[in-house]
């Protein structure tokens, strides 16, 4: 533990020039995230083949560096994970991303440009995919992250939108993804992924907006040939004064110059003290089977505190396999200085032709406490399960962690 000694001791050390809060909005300025956890868990891999107690400490780093103007915004990430274990030392999470946009009177662009490795061993419960809008977005090769080794993902995306106070308005955009395994365990395999988007938005009327949208995928896998897949997607959309009604119809061609379709209906609702979303529709899959899709969320104030609750099936177009996922959390201030919160998430990755299944979740509760106005110590527990195809393995994970946030303006 000497190496992680050396680090926590460094890390404290860093001056806290200007104050460690919330920079404002506007101008230069920079923050970095200190985190240490110390956790001790049962089966920590959540690998079926063997199960493996262990206790981890992990040092998460996280810089951020802003420029913002009124009509510009440049932001660049870095950040890793240090994991020290019985056995090894690892740096592990390792992320680097650059966005930046540009707003005019009447157009929008955005560009960015992300890395991130993993250590596939670590990538063992539904949390490791929950994005940063904390929604869950399982990946296409979650039934085959298992064992050792690294999973690195380069992404760049860029998007164009213009007239966007004009009766009619366009967009564009492209992106690119690229998915690599290293040192992998198991036969993974490596693909890269192309899209193009152009959009057309028409303002029928003070409330009513039609959208078409034209799509364009290529997908390359190891020793696959290419596949390529063309979409048309039509949206109507109703302004109402509680929330949006939105109507969507998408068509999708493969190469073999097969078509299918997917259809659903969305509602919003601003209710008091919260929101409501809620979707429901069917898509046609890759065998030309209904599927049915639906969406479901719901957030609420509380005195002290929030409730959450969302819930979604996911099936595209033509698509192979489908995702189901549900979160809830409630969380609540106890005193000025102290809060909890319980969270429950799952997620299963079904595949249609083989009806192979893969399903995680898990259990949590967290205890936070403001050592300081500048420091927060969280204690807490959570159960994970994981069940790959009728193999099922569990884990209990107890935790504590150290947070601090420095923000500062040069």
């Amino acid at each position: 533990m000497r190496h992680f000694s050396n680090l926590l001791v460094l890390t404290c050390l860093c001056p806290s020039v200007g104050l460690a809060q919330e920079a404002d909005p506007g101008g230069v300025f920079f923050t970095f995230d200190f985190s240490q956890e110390f956790e001790a868990s049962t089966d920590s891999d959540l690998v079926t083949e063997e199960v493996e107690d262990g206790l981890v400490s992990t040092t998460s780093l996280d810089f951020e560096a802003v420029t913002e103007t009124r009509t510009q915004r440049l932001a660049f990430e870095l950040g890793t994970d240090l994991r020290i274990d019985e056995d090894d030392i690892v740096l592990d999470s390792n992320t680097v991303g650059l966005t930046y946009a540009r707003t005019g009177a009447d157009a929008e662009f955005e560009a960015s440009l992300a890395f991130q490795r993993a250590d596939i061993s670590f990538l063992r419960d539904i949390t490791d995919f929950i994005g940063d809008d904390g929604v869950i977005v399982l990946p296409d090769d979650i039934d085959e992250l298992t064992g050792s080794g690294f999973r690195n993902t380069s992404t760049f995306a860029t998007s164009l939108s213009w007239n966007e106070t004009a009766p009619i308005g366009y967009s564009f955009g492209v992106g690119v993804e690229t998915l690599r395994y290293e040192d992998a365990s198991t036969a993974l395999v490596d693909s890269d992924m192309a899209t193009v988007d152009v959009g057309v938005r028409f303002d029928l009327s003070a409330v009513i907006t039609a959208n078409v949208a034209l799509g364009f995928e290529r997908l390359e896998e190891d020793g696959e040939a290419a596949e390529n897949t063309q979409s048309l997607s039509t949206a109507l959309t109703f302004d109402r004064p509680l929330g949006d009604l939105t109507a969507r119809l998408t068509a999708s061609r493969d190469d073999d110059g097969d078509t299918f379709w997917a259809a659903v209906l969305e509602r919003s609702f601003a209710v008091p003290g919260g929101n409501f979303e809620g979707a429901l529709g069917v898509a046609e899959d890759e065998v030309g089977d209904a599927q049915v899709t639906a969406r479901l969320s719901y957030d609420k104030d509380i005195p002290s505190g929030l409730v959450s609750v969302s819930a979604e099936r996911d099936v595209g177009a033509g698509a192979d396999s489908g995702t189901t996922t549900l979160q809830a959390s409630y969380e609540r201030d106890l005193s000025p200085i102290t809060n909890i919160r319980f969270g429950f998430d799952f997620g299963q990755s079904e595949e249609f032709d083989s009806d192979t299944t893969i399903a995680t979740g898990g259990v949590s509760i967290r205890y936070g406490y403001e050592l300081t106005p500048l420091w927060e110590l969280n204690v807490g527990a959570r159960a994970d399960a994981r069940d790959d195809d009728g193999l099922r393995t569990n884990s209990s994970t107890i935790f504590l962690s150290l947070d601090r946030v420095y923000s500062w303006r040069p």
